[in-house]
């Protein structure tokens, strides 16, 4: 090994993180499972409940084959339903065929 560049390794300073890459916040997963629940274009598809702390999916099949795509890399409703079950402590309730999410600290904000 050449003596001048183990010198120059020891001169140079170490690594240092990207600015921003150790500041918390939430997954890009919730990011945009909010954003999708949010979008007043498609409250029809899915939408929060009036008090914001719970969504629903009016109709799971357009769901997965027009809302889902648009932000993830699948269509599959079941594992949009396990890939949440990671991120939050979630309870499904079906009620008249209807798929209603009650996702803890994860609610609308209201201005």
């Amino acid at each position: 090994m050449d003596p001048s560049s183990s010198s120059r390794a020891r001169s140079m300073p170490p690594p240092v993180p990207m600015e921003g890459l150790q500041e918390a916040g939430p997954s890009p997963f919730l990011t945009k499972t909010f954003e999708m629940v949010g979008d007043p274009n498609t409250n029809h598809i899915v939408s929060w409940n009036r008090g914001g702390i719970s969504f629903v999916v009016w109709d799971p099949h357009s769901f997965s084959a027009t809302i889902l795509p648009l932000y993830f890399k699948h269509n599959n409703f079941s594992s949009f339903v396990r890939q949440l079950n990671t991120y939050v402590s979630i309870s499904v309730s079906p009620l008249n065929d209807l798929t209603v999410f009650f996702v803890f600290f994860f609610t609308i904000v209201f201005p």
